[in-house]
């Protein structure tokens, strides 16, 4: 017989008292009215003030070394505290896209001024980031990118649009994917390379995109010869290529693409208990889904 799910490595429940803690902490911000139920709060769930409750638990940046203002804990304890959030539907979108994937893209390309002066602040819960990958009318064809870098004195300036790109609105800054050489037809995915842009610097305009249900998270991101400093400079000119998909493998294998509709599958479940209204019988198969794809995640 073929195994589609993994067998689970190690002690499962060596970090339930982590988790019952989580879960002691999103019952009390449930009851005091600071989480609803929600699906892909990770995206829509923008509050500030909760990440910072989260820092103060120790519970942002909590991969982050120690000596960058981070815990020095484990991705598996990290991953805890992430399932439990998203689960409940809180409102992580502040510190998601600075905690998930700016953190370790950070750590693993960013200079040491570059990693002193953000990682701390993300693990404080006061630096927000968005992303700076997609383009207007580019599909998910990344290499099309027209956003241009320039070098000028002391750094380079930086023309072009980004789309939907989450919270940009409210965050700090964004790594840009931008174009640092000319387009080679033979090598489309040379000559790109990654900025860290200050999105309220001169030359940033920020414009809405209303989704369907009326609600402003997306954002387009126009660019006018935007200055980034040379200290900016993310990676290396050249490699954004490399570091954009090293990026993305962080932003894809999260639990939050499954684990975000959770709160619906608890609604449907609270709906079934009612007598009065039509059963789903559904339920079990919607809930195995999601238990394997969370082994599987793990």
């Amino acid at each position: 017989m073929t195994r589609l799910v993994p067998p689970v490595a190690g002690d499962p429940h060596a970090l339930d008292e982590l988790r019952l803690q989580v879960r002691e902490f999103v019952a009390e911000q449930q009851q005091a009215g600071k989480i609803g139920r929600y699906a892909d709060s990770w995206l829509t769930g923008w509050d500030e003030d909760f990440s910072r409750a989260l820092a103060a638990r120790g519970w942002l940046g909590m991969t982050v070394p120690v000596s960058y203002g981070g815990h020095g804990r484990s991705h598996q304890e990290r991953f805890v505290v992430t399932e439990e959030l998203l689960a409940a539907g809180a409102p992580v979108g502040a510190h998601w896209i600075a905690d998930r994937q700016i953190v370790p893209s950070l750590l693993k390309y960013g200079t040491e001024e570059q990693r002193r002066k953000f990682l701390p602040a993300i693990a404080k819960g006061e630096c927000y980031f968005g992303i700076g990958m997609s383009e207007p009318d580019s599909g998910s064809d990344l290499a099309s990118v027209r956003t241009k870098a320039v070098q000028v004195d002391g750094g380079w300036a930086i023309t072009g649009a980004k789309v939907w790109t989450s919270g940009a609105h409210l965050a700090h800054a964004f790594i840009c994917l931008a174009r640092s050489a000319p387009v080679d037809p033979a090598h489309r995915h040379d000559g790109l390379s990654q900025f860290i842009v200050d999105l309220r610097a001169p030359g940033v305009d920020i414009r809405p995109i209303i989704s369907m249900n009326g609600k402003h998270h997306f954002n387009e991101v126009i660019l006018d010869e935007v200055f980034v400093p040379d200290a900016m400079v993310f990676g290396t000119i050249g490699n954004g290529w490399q570091q954009v998909t090293s990026e993305l493998s962080f932003e894809r294998s999260g639990p939050e693409r499954f684990l975000s509709t959770f709160p619906l599958l608890a609604d449907m479940a609270t709906h079934m208990r009612d007598e009065s209204l039509p059963r789903h019988t559904d339920l079990g198969r919607y809930l195995g889904r999601i238990t394997g794809l969370h082994q599987m995640s793990m």
